[in-house]
């Protein structure tokens, strides 16, 4: 027997043995518990959430005169065409904040998601007794 640890494959590749160096043995209840806890794992996107959060509140106070339709005069009916478009706008803007909050959402999940795969690939590579 040879001490070269590679050895050849079929179609000619050489597979080379992993450098040796420091490793820690970890008990296969704590691996499924940290790769449990990594698939669920998300950082929550606090400035989309707070910005939309904070418009949404501005589009609702400005609902408020709009409903209470305190404007009679004709004069007045220039600072109710503003009230509206104050509503619509900050309304619009905090929805698509908080879309956008949602989607940053599901982006930091798929990378958690990710590493438990990685997480999974390697444990693959051992043999586990049921």
């Amino acid at each position: 027997m040879s001490n070269d640890s590679s050895f050849q494959m079929s179609q000619g590749f050489e597979v080379l043995p992993p450098k040796s160096g420091k490793a820690y043995p970890i008990p296969c209840e704590e691996w499924d518990l940290l790769r449990n806890k990594i698939s669920k794992a998300t950082s929550e996107p606090w400035l989309f959430h707070t910005v939309g959060s904070a418009l949404l509140g501005m589009a609702l106070s400005a609902l408020l005169p709009i409903v209470s339709n305190t404007f009679q005069l004709p004069a007045q009916q220039r600072a109710l065409d503003i009230t509206w478009l104050v509503f619509v706008i900050t309304g619009v803007c905090g929805l698509a904040c908080l879309f956008f909050s949602h989607k940053e959402r599901q982006v930091n999940r798929e990378r958690a998601s990710d590493v438990a795969a990685q997480m999974q690939l390697i444990e693959q590579r051992y043999e586990r007794a049921p």
